[in-house]
């Protein structure tokens, strides 16, 4: 009996710190030994419980949720391999820096490494992916008990919400009996004080810092900013506005940086496309480069980098994959950013630097315009109906492999309440359905549009269960090119005895069934022309609703060749006159 009140007790007390130091938060997975959690979780009335049928749905649905709401998300699970199904997205949280508490019960000491069911080995299962790992053992009924368990649970969203973000593992073993008799409902032992705050203060830049890097960007005659994924871009425009009046550069900027905005200064469109022109690139390259956040995901933009020497501003870790970064900054790139545009006085770059960029960006988007104009339908007359079609607010989950390049290579310069999100961590691309709707569980008023491949949707088509189980609402666009399409642009593809086995991978996919199996409204677009009022019918309805864009791998390589030669054309046309 001292066991089940302990137990209890724990559950209960555990559980209301965590929503007093402010969770608000918890994916669930069902389960036996994590009952008595899972019941303290249902009847707290400051935390909301996501119920899921599969820890991995249910671990990305938590990661999607944390990333669009900026704070820690819990997510819970009984012991054995179901702890193992949530070390992807653990994976993911830990490189793209998403706050994640997960709590895995688990056997008692006496139930490990004896043959008991349903037991394994969950200590360190994460290994070096968590912030911060603790065991405290089996709950007790010491005088000081719940004290240790409010500070437990205290410091595990401190560690979740700290410097830097990401995911915290605690293992919490549990002895039987796990639930009280029907019709009890244990109480969480009184707080004896406020909760523990932790503060972290954001601190200036050193004045070393910034004299040394003002005195490197004033030196620079072709100097050249680029953004890539940042999870604060939307802080740092202001200070990036004025840097970029003082420096008089240019700006490369990812969707997923927050800052391909149409009023961004020194903004240069379809920056992929313009750079995939080797003669213009290499008639343009920087004498220095700043970049922000996460590497280009772009191959075109980090070949021209790969001459210049290189700033990083990065908050997040060593992200420097070229090996060429002079100078690594930590640190808050706000701050940092607004106090060099203090310190540089007002000068201006080789004449018609900046210029050169915006016009030339000028003129491969209205080629890539053009182009679209055309047959045959790929993935990029999908980018950019999609961009068309959405509101001036919105949120846009984009899918790893295919859909994030096309995304950097045809979104055109978006509206400042549109934010992209997109797993760019390790870069999979499992789970990215439930992240999606993770994402617009967090914002119900805003519309969320997730956009992916036709595999990615084959790997996370259980998270689909959650559209209609929690009544959200968001449209998942799928380019289904029947297969792994990136590997069609790849060296592989010129291996046609193996390739479609190998690579290419056929699904054989009916997308209208895995709609009607879940519920889901059902949309198809199968020419370009329909594809403006189709994207328009599925952002109106409620609910999640499902539209496949189809196209074929050949077509699409072909489709992707024609607007990159447009471009090419356009440009030295541009030159001839």
């Amino acid at each position: 009996m001292a066991d089940g009140q302990a137990t209890q007790a724990f559950a209960a007390t555990f559980v209301d710190e965590l929503a007093r130091c402010g969770l608000e938060a918890v994916c669930v997975a069902p389960g036996s030994r994590s009952a008595p959690l899972a019941m303290a979780f249902a009847r707290h009335p400051g935390i909301r419980v996501w119920m899921h049928l599969d820890e991995r749905s249910a671990s990305f649905f938590a990661l999607g949720l944390a990333k669009s709401a900026g704070r820690p998300v819990a997510l819970l699970c009984t012991s054995g391999t179901a702890a193992a199904e949530f070390h992807p997205a653990v994976i993911e949280a830990h490189h793209s820096r998403a706050p994640l508490l997960v709590l895995t019960a688990d056997r008692p000491p006496e139930l490990r490494d004896v043959g008991a069911n349903q037991a394994i080995e969950q200590g360190r299962l994460y290994g070096p992916a968590v912030r911060w790992f603790f065991d405290p053992g089996v709950p007790d009924l010491e005088p000081d008990a719940p004290l240790r368990w409010r500070r437990l649970a205290a410091r595990a969203l401190a560690e979740a919400a700290g410097d830097p973000e990401g995911p915290v593992h605690l293992n919490l073993p549990l002895r039987e009996p796990l639930t009280p008799a029907p019709g009890q409902v244990p109480a969480a032992v009184p707080a004896a004080g406020p909760p523990a705050r932790v503060r972290r203060p954001a601190a200036p830049p050193a004045e070393a810092t910034v004299r040394d890097l003002a005195a490197l960007l004033g030196a620079a005659r072709r100097p050249l900013v680029v953004a890539g994924e940042l999870r604060g871009g939307a802080a740092l425009r202001d200070p990036l506005d004025a840097l970029l009046e003082r420096l008089d550069a240019p700006l490369l900027a990812e969707p997923t940086s927050q800052l391909r905005r149409r009023c961004a200064t020194g903004l240069v469109e379809a920056a992929d496309a313009l750079l995939r022109d080797a003669a213009w690139a290499g008639a343009h390259r920087p004498d220095l480069v700043l970049r922000l956040g996460a590497p280009p995901t772009s191959k075109a933009i980090d070949r021209l980098l790969a001459g210049a020497p290189t700033v990083v501003v990065d908050g997040e870790g060593w992200r420097d994959p070229g090996q060429r970064a002079a100078e690594l900054v930590r640190g808050d790139p706000a701050l940092l950013l607004g106090a060099l545009a203090e310190r540089l006085p007002g000068r201006k770059a080789a004449a018609g630097w900046r210029d050169a960029w915006v016009a030339a960006g000028a003129t491969a988007a209205t080629a890539l315009t053009a182009a679209l104009q055309s047959p045959p339908l790929h993935e990029g007359h999908a980018v950019r109906a999609l961009a068309a079609a959405l509101p001036e607010e919105a949120r846009v989950v984009i899918g790893s492999s295919m859909p994030i390049r096309d995304a950097d290579t045809f979104w055109p310069a978006a509206a400042p309440g549109q934010r992209f999100l997109a797993n760019r961590g390790a870069s999979g691309i499992d789970g990215l359905v439930s992240t999606g709707l993770g994402a617009a569980a967090a914002a119900p008023g805003v519309p969320t549009v997730v956009l992916l491949g036709d595999l990615s949707l084959y790997h996370d088509m259980n998270g689909l269960w959650a559209a209609r189980r929690h009544g959200l609402r968001a449209v998942v666009v799928v380019l289904d090119n029947d297969g792994g399409g990136i590997f069609s642009f790849l060296p592989q593809s010129e291996h046609a005895d193996v390739f479609e086995e190998l690579f290419g991978t056929p699904l054989g996919l009916r997308l209208e069934d895995v709609a009607r199996l879940y519920g889901l409204p059902f949309h198809e677009a199968p020419e370009a022309a329909a594809l403006p009022a189709t994207l328009r019918a599925a952002l109106a309805e409620d609910g999640v609703s499902l539209v496949r864009v189809p196209f074929d791998r050949a077509g699409s390589v072909a489709g992707h060749r024609a607007c990159w030669a447009a471009v090419a054309s356009a440009l030295r046309a541009g030159a001839a006159t």
